[in-house]
């Protein structure tokens, strides 16, 4: 008897452990995303408003943690409740790979937005999809880290058609697309595909590497193809690759799409979940030009 009383009063020490620990997170600060340096003297306000009331005052250089940024304000933890900093007078903290691959835009004029597509290894398929833009003259986190896969035989730096492989480099995007009907909020150019689209693999034809709508047999016509009304593109964005000018057998049909699951690589596109390829629709904006930097931190070395 005196057992089961004591394995009830376990149970039950248990249960209220749990439920204190569900109350503490309820009520305390978002995990931490990234680091943030203070640039100059800078005030925490209660609400993301610079009239708000001021909680405490860092002096320059002060790092501190934040889980993210709304506006032109970043999220940070004061007293256990969720504080706000002006992104003016803040800026993040990069790793080293990170560092590398924005310094590669700095030339590159209008490009305010960038997708990284990286992996620790050039076997790897599972990748690490991480967006960025430049506000107030400097590179800033955008979208939460997203988990991504890539073609089932990795990366490389010499793509060949069939290969199953994603290529390493930098590459703008084409037009936005899918079986389904623009998102609200997608400002790129976006096409609503039919049965009647393809995407033409076959490296013999002119049309290789082009997005081709036609009412005939594709089968006559094309020795490979790729349906653009494919379940997988419900949601997606043509990756500029081998675009311009388009060398037969270098590859074709690189695209940002929906996964078919996180162990699931691709052909040699980048792929991530459904709400993730709605959000990074949602978010690239053409007159900012984004770009998709896809490749490991040493591949990625030798490309400008």
């Amino acid at each position: 008897m005196k057992r089961l009383m004591m394995a009830a009063f376990i149970a039950l020490l248990i249960i209220q452990t749990a439920n204190l620990a569900k109350a503490e997170t309820k009520t305390g600060c978002e995990a931490t995303q990234f680091k943030i340096v203070m640039k100059s003297e800078a005030d925490v306000k209660e609400k993301a408003s610079a009239s708000s009331k001021t909680l405490k005052t860092y002096k320059k250089n002060k790092e501190l943690s934040a889980s993210g940024r709304t506006g032109s304000w970043y999220k940070v933890c004061h007293s256990n409740k969720t504080a706000y900093i002006n992104m003016a007078d803040a800026k993040e903290v990069f790793s080293s790979g990170e560092k590398a691959i924005l310094k590669k835009f700095d030339g590159r004029n209008g490009v305010n937005q960038v997708v990284s597509v990286t992996g620790k290894a050039m076997s790897d398929t599972k990748v690490t999809i991480q967006t960025y833009e430049k506000k107030q003259g400097e590179w800033r986190r955008a979208l939460k880290k997203m988990a991504g896969v890539i073609g089932k035989n990795g990366f490389t730096k010499s793509k060949k058609e069939g290969d199953g492989k994603s290529p390493v480099g930098i590459y703008s995007f084409g037009k936005a697309f899918g079986s389904e009907t623009k998102p609200s909020g997608v400002k790129m150019s976006y096409k609503k595909t039919t049965k009647y689209d393809y995407w033409i693999e076959d490296q013999t034809s002119t049309d290789y590497n082009k997005w081709k709508t036609y009412k005939g047999n594709p089968a006559v016509k094309w020795k490979s193809f790729e349906r653009m009304n494919h379940e997988l593109y419900k949601y997606g964005a043509v990756i500029n690759y081998n675009t311009n000018p388009i060398v037969k057998g270098k590859g074709s049909a690189i695209f940002l799409h929906i996964w078919r699951g996180s162990t699931k690589p691709t052909a040699g596109c980048t792929a991530t979940a459904e709400k993730n390829v709605v959000s990074l629709l949602k978010w690239m904006d053409p007159v900012q030009k984004p770009h998709i930097v896809m490749g490991t931190n040493d591949s990625l070395k030798s490309v400008k």
